[in-house]
């Protein structure tokens, strides 16, 4: 069970939806983990190298969904090339994972690097 800061960002529920699609800068990007089914989606917006606002959509378990809660309540500032490490150094710092939830990150940084690269597309 997802504990400590997770657990409350993950009640919390803050930062989900959408961005406006087809705004310059603002990208989404989604990521499925194939053996149980989870489905995250991050929408962020950049202005030059920062993340301005992270918004997520997720059909998945408790820690998938608390690691996407966390991305948008940490990332906003983070420049795009650091935001996957700066995720993860939120993660640990929250308490982390156990080990049956350890999949939750690199599902939700794929995501994040899918929808870091649909924003630098749209900026263009």
């Amino acid at each position: 069970m997802v504990q400590g800061r997770l657990r409350d960002l993950l009640l919390a529920g803050e930062h989900s939806g959408a961005l406006p699609a087809g705004e310059p800068g603002i990208g989404a990007g989604s990521a499925h983990h194939p053996a149980c089914g989870d489905e995250v989606t991050l929408h962020v917006q950049v202005d030059g190298d920062r993340l301005t606002d992270v918004r997520w959509q997720a059909s998945a378990c408790p820690a998938a969904t608390a690691v996407a809660t966390l991305a948008a309540a940490e990332l906003v500032g983070a420049t795009a090339g650091a935001a996957a490490a700066a995720l993860a150094a939120a993660v640990a710092s929250s308490g982390g994972l156990a080990a049956h939830e350890r999949h939750a990150l690199p599902l939700v940084q794929r995501a994040l690097t899918a929808a870091l690269a649909a924003a630098s597309e749209s900026a263009r």
